[in-house]
């Protein structure tokens, strides 16, 4: 359960009412979209950009921010992160004063390089629900193979610096009940043609104009072919020591799990389809769940998987829009005469009317405070005690018989 004594600290009595009943509508709605559709022993995973979390300015959370993302991130038992600053003092504080002690995290170092933007990923997992397996890993392509050599660009000079990902793909081993899994995350190069960078002349830009996203395909591509040739090399190796013991072969430990801020376009996509080329699934529903906030509807967050292990089942899925119950567009006044939020009033810049902070509180401020992006999620068939216990009983009938 997420704990709740930071609202003591928000001074202003008005304003603690409001988030009060605010995370209760939250609670509400998470019960509804998530805890109801769900058992117990399910394993309920989710992946989340948190836009620029942990920067200054505008984009440090205030404390009813963080009681909102903890809460979102609480009915979830493992929560890939994306967008994590450089500056880890905000996930420690999420972690240790509004998750507690039943949570943990593991973050990767920073991207380097400008495509990277000093970010970092991490994976939040509630510790008694789910085990990290001390496995953990960056994705690097082999035999000097590069991003830029992938996506066959036609001019390939002003991609030099895509020797590998602009964000490494992070993978970490986890086991949750019966099921053993990899699980990699992703923060895709975003790949939209730019404007023209002052360096380039017009002719140079007409050259290049439209590879931006060939090498945003080349990323999903790559990373999903890594991930694939990985699994399948597990699994043969599996099997042979399964059938050598003569075990069940059924049983498997080469469990992939793909999922991250792919800047998928849409479900009919290229980009989709580079995802999906290698054999990885998306959960049943997935495709129809945009997961963008804002005025462009992109299904950029995914949840793909290759299990090899048929007795796991996928559950449900589903997007937690949290504008349903924060930082909803009628909290404009709130923040306007209540908080008297400065970067809504903007009292030292210019003058804005009412309309104008209305607008800024629905355009920026609630992004920069919870995200751009809704939380994605799905669900797994993890607990086989039934089907375990039902195959020695038969095993031992047989016996006697």
């Amino acid at each position: 359960m997420a704990l709740y004594w930071k609202l003591q600290t928000i001074e202003n009595p008005a304003h603690r009412a409001h988030v009060t009943d605010r995370l209760r509508a939250l609670r509400a709605q998470l019960s509804e979209d998530v805890t109801s559709k769900t058992g117990e022993n399910d394993l309920r995973l989710a992946t989340w950009n948190l836009m620029h979390f942990g920067n200054g300015g505008g984009y440090w959370r205030k404390t009813d921010a963080l009681l909102y993302i903890a809460e979102v991130v609480d009915h979830f038992d493992l929560v890939a992160i994306q967008e994590v600053n450089q500056n880890l003092t905000q996930l420690r504080e999420l972690v240790k004063d509004f998750l507690g002690p039943e949570w943990d995290y593991i973050v990767t170092d920073t991207s380097e390089g400008k495509a990277g933007n000093k970010e970092r990923m991490a994976f939040l997992y509630r510790k008694g629900k789910v085990e990290f397996m001390r496995l953990a890993g960056e994705v690097v392509l082999p035999d000097g193979q590069t991003i830029a050599g992938s996506a066959g660009l036609e001019n390939k000079w002003p991609f030099d610096v895509h020797h590998q990902f602009a964000r490494s793909p992070f993978v970490v081993g986890f086991r949750c009940g019966w099921f053993t899994f990899k699980l990699g995350t992703v923060h895709i190069y975003f790949g939209d043609d730019p404007k023209r960078p002052s360096w380039m002349s017009d002719e140079q830009y007409d050259d290049v104009k439209g590879q931006y996203m060939n090498v945003r395909k080349a990323e999903i591509r790559e990373v999903a072919k890594f991930f694939a040739d990985r699994q399948k090399k597990e699994r043969r190796a599996e099997l042979k020591e399964l059938k050598r013991k003569n075990w069940d072969t059924r049983q498997s430990e080469a469990n992939y799990i793909l999922l991250g801020d792919f800047n998928i376009v849409s479900p009919e996509h290229e980009t989709m389809k580079a995802l999906t080329g290698e054999g990885f699934t998306a959960p049943d529903g997935m495709e129809e769940l945009p997961t963008t906030l804002g005025k462009t509807v992109g299904f950029y967050d995914q949840i793909v998987h290759r299990i090899a292990d048929p007795r796991i089942k996928h559950g449900v899925s589903g997007a937690v829009d949290f504008r349903r119950s924060v930082f909803r567009v009628e909290d404009a006044d709130h923040y306007i005469d209540v908080v008297s939020d400065p970067f809504v009033t903007d009292p030292k810049r210019r003058a804005r009317g009412r309309d104008a902070m209305r607008t800024y509180f629905n355009r920026y401020r609630f992004k920069h405070q919870m995200s751009d992006h809704q939380l994605l999620w799905s669900s797994f068939k993890v607990d086989l005690a039934d089907q375990h216990l039902e195959r020695i009983g038969d095993e031992a009938r047989k016996s006697i018989s």
